[in-house]
């Protein structure tokens, strides 16, 4: 059974609020002053953001090794740092927008309403809950690719076994070693995702070659 598309939710941010510093600071090139206005268009009251450099690579069409080379030199000049986790299971890093140089999350939090208390505490929740439930899915994912692997593994031991009895030689120890790297390679060559299998990898970019390329 085909299981229907799952609707995205609609990008509803129309601005950015950016340190006034940076608008006047002659160190920041035009694209890391761009990945800064991009990033702060993800940040909470509190300064904070847990957008990935994926995402913001998507949002400036720059790679996400380029981003976090922007977001290196952000951090160097002062203008963002890592942010505390909202949880101990946490593995994604936050990061907060410096506006206000030498002033700690507590120091700002202290300094908001109650109603921005309370609407930074719904926000959290939602993120932790998030996170705990992508958690569970990422889990049964892993389980679902070492039993992808299991089962390639196998296939190449049966290849290589076909080959001995064709009169092809290999050892033992490399048919199991070629056997568990092939299989490493092909499980890295599949996702979940549609839309992250069908997107340019550099990882995997000989796989998007035309055919002749690949003499094929």
């Amino acid at each position: 059974m085909v299981k229907p598309a799952i609707a995205k939710p609609k990008d509803l941010r129309q601005f950015s609020i950016v340190p006034i510093r940076a608008t006047r600071d002659p160190r920041l090139t035009p694209t890391i002053l761009r990945t800064l206005t991009a990033l702060c268009a993800y940040t909470d009251r509190m300064g904070r953001t847990f957008v990935s450099q994926d995402r913001l690579g998507k949002d400036l069409g720059l790679t996400g090794a380029a981003v976090g080379r922007h977001l290196r030199a952000l951090k160097d000049l002062g203008y963002i740092a890592n942010a505390k986790p909202l949880h101990r299971s946490q593995r994604s890093k936050s990061r907060r927008v410096i506006y206000t140089p030498r002033m700690t999350e507590e120091e700002i939090r202290s300094g908001l309403s109650s109603a921005e208390v309370m609407e930074l505490a719904e926000a959290e929740s939602q993120i932790i809950a998030a996170a705990k439930a992508n958690g569970k899915h990422n889990a049964n994912a892993e389980q679902g690719r070492e039993a992808l692997k299991a089962g390639f593994v196998m296939l190449c031991e049966q290849y290589f076994a076909d080959a001995r009895a064709a009169g092809w030689w290999i050892s033992d120890i490399q048919a199991r070693r070629a056997a568990l790297a092939l299989a490493e390679q092909a499980a890295g060559c599949v996702r979940l995702d549609r839309t992250a299998a069908e997107a340019p990898s550099d990882a995997l970019g000989y796989l998007d070659a035309p055919e002749d390329e690949m003499g094929l």
